[in-house]
């Protein structure tokens, strides 16, 4: 890693060294793995004898920008709103427009030290504990959270997928979806809360990383998205399993399949995907047809629910 290790601007370096109080040369930066919607950088600090480490997030999608410009103060104020709550989330250090020099907006936060873990020895006690992390977040009731959830589900798109032989439940799905949303308690939510998004420590979660999406929504939405990636995963046993767990987790939630049909749709079409970062985890590359029947499965579990 370069004393400087990444393309910023004179102008972006000075930003980032008044942020953490020191100066230029004393900053190393290398490129992070595992984002899609962003860049990350990790950042150190030369402090003494030591080190200390920093996450810089380039937020350079520009089609997501269009729909949110303020994405970065968004994750800012998400990740105030989760420490205060005593969450397990980096801490905030500064946020800037493209005014900043990076050609971008930026959030700079700390390093919470962990890794990313899909593939468990024990999935029963990684489960566990993801659900009741899970409803950690979801204690927190935050009513003064500026953003509000929003469905992802793209309804110009809502028809039974091309590559399902069996468009019947689809279109029953489809049917309930557009019924509306069921009447719901507001708390915080992560709002892409999986296992990709949380770093272990030993047999512990060290670290719930990426807030830019978190809102005032229904805990529901968060344990529906959750489910659906497990599903995809690992099989629709598993995210049944996590639902059970993270009940047991959070005396007084009642499930409403609903929000399995909004994470279902939202992630089927037009057809579920391999989630690129799970590979620099160590998920094999799983087939478009085993990620299919995986999600169709899971989806017929749900409208049982349903009925």
């Amino acid at each position: 890693m370069s004393a400087l290790g990444a393309p910023f601007t004179r102008e972006a370096l000075a930003w980032l060294a008044e942020a953490l109080r020191s100066k230029p040369r004393r900053l190393r930066l290398a490129p992070m793995s595992g984002s899609t919607s962003s860049t990350l950088y990790r950042v150190e600090l030369e402090k003494g004898a030591g080190l200390e480490r920093y996450v810089l997030r380039l937020i350079d999608n520009a089609a997501w920008l269009a729909e949110e410009p303020n994405l970065a103060e968004h994750e800012w104020t998400a990740l105030l709103e989760a420490r205060r709550a005593g969450l397990k989330a980096p801490a905030p250090v500064a946020f800037a427009g493209v005014e900043a020099g990076f050609g971008a907006p930026v959030v700079l936060m700390s390093f919470v030290e962990g890794e990313v873990r899909l593939l468990p020895s024990d999935f029963q006690a990684w489960i566990r504990r993801i659900a009741s992390e899970l409803a950690a977040v979801h204690a927190h009731g935050a009513p003064g959270f500026r953003w509000r959830y929003r469905s992802w589900v793209r309804r110009d798109e809502l028809a039974p997928p091309r590559w399902s032989a069996e468009p019947g439940p689809w279109e029953e799905a489809i049917a309930r979806f557009l019924e509306g949303e069921p009447a719901a308690p507001a708390c915080l939510i992560h709002r892409d809360y999986h296992p990709a998004n949380l770093l272990w420590l030993g047999d512990e979660i060290s670290g719930v990383v990426d807030w830019i999406n978190a809102c005032l929504g229904p805990a529901g939405v968060d344990v529906a998205h959750c489910r659906t990636d497990l599903a995809l995963m690992h099989g629709p046993e598993v995210a049944q399993r996590f639902l059970e767990v993270y009940t047991e987790a959070s005396p007084g939630y009642v499930h409403d399949p609903y929000w399995d049909l909004d994470s279902i749709l939202d992630r089927a079409l037009p057809r579920p995907a391999y989630h690129s970062p799970w590979a620099a985890f160590g998920l094999a590359r799983i087939p478009a047809k085993v990620l299919q029947a995986r999600l169709e499965r899971h989806l017929r579990q749900v409208m049982r629910d349903l009925e």
